[in-house]
């Protein structure tokens, strides 16, 4: 099969991208030619305009100068230009409704309440986008089956879960015994909703733990990270480690020198990639139920969900899980075997062809 992807691709500095790299890879593998479209410092074959509004117009059309029947298109809104309002989005799905388009969808908006339509009248508006995206295209694909059952209640019936892929690293874990566990990591974007402040009530709960807050930030989460300085500055069993962007090496020896993945999220309604690494680097996690973000926590039985991002609980859990450690390793062999790229890929091939 003769795929059009829609995507961002290495060397871009961007988690989709170097996560995408190897569903592309398993793709390739399985049988099927790709084209790949891809925006700003991507390494494909052909540039996306996202500077324009009628710039996917251009992409549309070599896809059909190409005769390209498979369509793949990795929406996060700020790939296309977010001045835009997805408008050039929903009007290059219908200029290739002749086509076989599936989007990726990889945040869906969730409206929990009217007051938060107020305080975040954006929600509402994303939301909106997603749907009439699902509805444009042919087909969308999320990570969860919470997300699925969530646009399902608009109407939406084209939607399938795939799991976010991982790979299987041999990484194995000799400390298993729970006087050898001594080590939680926190690793992502640092901002306020991920929970990163609530380490220091954490650390106190946990003295004999040490942690290492490793995480990067945008643009705007510069006074994000100065309190977290303040807040780290004290605490003895708390490492800082902040960077503009952890390569895989560095990333890998972060995970590898771990035996606990700490996720104190506060509010999200989105799958996480890292809650997905648990599978990759095979460490066991910790996540509050929110959402979509404990599903495979509690479905394989890779880590422990807790009610709320509250210290007491984090460190109760944290404790569950060492004094438990190999039964959690099984359930992330299980994960792997189920997440693994290569499933992934067959998922998309399948969806793609129809």
């Amino acid at each position: 099969m003769k795929i059009a992807v829609l995507s961002s691709f290495p060397p871009k500095k961007c988690g989709i991208a170097h996560l995408n790299r190897n569903l592309f890879d398993a793709l390739r593998a399985q049988g099927h030619e790709l084209v790949t479209f891809g925006m700003d410092d991507s390494e494909s074959q052909y540039p996306i305009d996202n500077r324009s509004f009628f710039g996917l117009q251009k992409t549309a059309a070599i896809i059909k100068r190409e005769n390209i029947r498979h369509v793949s298109m990795q929406f996060i809104i700020n790939f296309y230009g977010k001045r835009f309002l997805g408008l050039n989005v929903l009007l290059f799905l219908w200029t290739l409704r002749d086509r076989r388009v599936i989007v990726t969808l990889h945040e869906l908006h969730h409206i929990r309440s009217i007051s938060q339509v107020f305080r975040k009248p954006r929600d509402l508006y994303h939301l909106f986008l997603e749907v009439l995206i699902a509805r444009f295209a042919t087909g969308v694909i999320l990570h969860s089956d919470a997300q699925v059952a969530d646009i399902r209640k608009y109407g939406v019936r084209n939607a399938r879960r795939v799991y976010l892929g991982i790979e299987t690293r041999d990484v194995p874990r000799t400390r298993t015994a729970p006087a050898e566990l001594k080590r939680a990591l926190f690793f992502g974007k640092l901002a306020h909703f991920k929970g990163a402040h609530l380490f220091p009530a954490i650390a106190r709960a946990c003295p004999d733990i040490h942690f290492v807050v490793a995480g990067s930030t945008g643009s705007g989460g510069e006074a994000y990270t100065a309190e977290l300085r303040r807040l780290f500055t004290g605490v003895p069993n708390i490492e800082f480690v902040f960077k503009d962007w952890f390569g895989d090496a560095e990333k890998e020896a972060l995970y590898r020198d771990a035996d606990v993945l700490v996720l104190p999220y506060i509010d999200t309604f989105y799958q996480s990639g890292v809650v997905s690494e648990a599978g990759v680097y095979n460490i066991p996690v910790v996540v509050p139920r929110l959402g979509p973000l404990a599903e495979t926590v509690d479905a394989f039985g890779i880590g422990e969900g807790v009610a709320a991002a509250d210290p007491t609980l984090i460190a109760a859990a944290i404790r569950t899980i060492l004094g438990n450690y190999p039964v959690y390793l099984e359930g992330i062999k299980r994960y792997r075997a189920a997440a693994n790229w290569n499933e992934a890929a067959a998922g998309y091939a399948r969806f793609l062809q129809g």
